[in-house]
């Protein structure tokens, strides 16, 4: 998406990257917003607000560094870190 490009570029991320950061974040959000306030905020851009004033007491710290990852030398236990495709 396009979206995800111009973050990425704004971030100096992969627009993969980007995405799966922001999934990341949203399913924090979802556990820690109500139900019912995440679908009002889908329907009706007007309640930011209330949203906002609901996160204020929550600090979010961002390290982006980017961590090496030992390849597991047990083919089963790779396929749960690496896609195979080559970048």
């Amino acid at each position: 998406m396009l979206t995800f490009e111009v973050l990425g570029l704004h971030f100096g991320i992969s627009k993969t990257e980007a995405k799966d950061t922001f999934d990341y974040w949203l399913e924090i959000l979802r556990n820690v917003l109500p139900p019912s306030l995440l679908e009002q905020l889908e329907k009706h851009d007007s309640d930011y607000a209330m949203a906002i004033e609901l996160l204020t007491e929550f600090h979010l710290i961002v390290d982006r560094m980017e961590q090496p990852l030992a390849r597991p030398s047990d083919n089963q236990e790779q396929n749960k870190y690496f896609s195979g495709k080559k970048k």
